[in-house]
């Protein structure tokens, strides 16, 4: 019976220690030609990708989520050859965020009619 206590504290402390809003998650985006959420509120006179991501961090911010970091890479199976607003560019976004944030930047693509979402 005491063992059976024992293990049962056991198991509630790991699921309430690993239920921890603030860990850190990745989140990946397959940027578009312009179909992406922050397209309307990028404007860069200079194209860097410095410059891109900031204006990525920017927007998530001003729609309280916060960002830890942003990079991005070149993936050249996801890259779509066509010219169409939602054709994949290949390269593939990916924002650290606190686990609490995660539905908020899911809700940021819930309307996209081209199935584009954050995974």
């Amino acid at each position: 019976m005491g063992l059976i206590r024992l293990l049962s504290l056991l198991v509630i402390t790991l699921i309430i220690v690993s239920c921890n809003k603030d860990q850190a998650i990745s989140m990946h985006w397959d940027e578009t030609g312009c179909s992406n959420p922050w397209d309307n509120f990028i404007t860069l006179d200079t194209f860097t990708t410095e410059a891109y991501h900031q204006g990525i961090n920017d927007y998530l911010s001003s729609e309280g989520i916060t960002v830890n970091y942003i990079s991005s890479e070149l993936d050249s199976s996801k890259m779509e050859f066509c010219l169409a607003c939602h054709c994949k560019t290949g390269n593939v976004i990916t924002i650290n965020i606190p686990k609490r944030d995660k539905r908020k930047l899911k809700r940021l693509s819930g309307n996209s009619q081209f199935g584009l979402v954050f995974y």
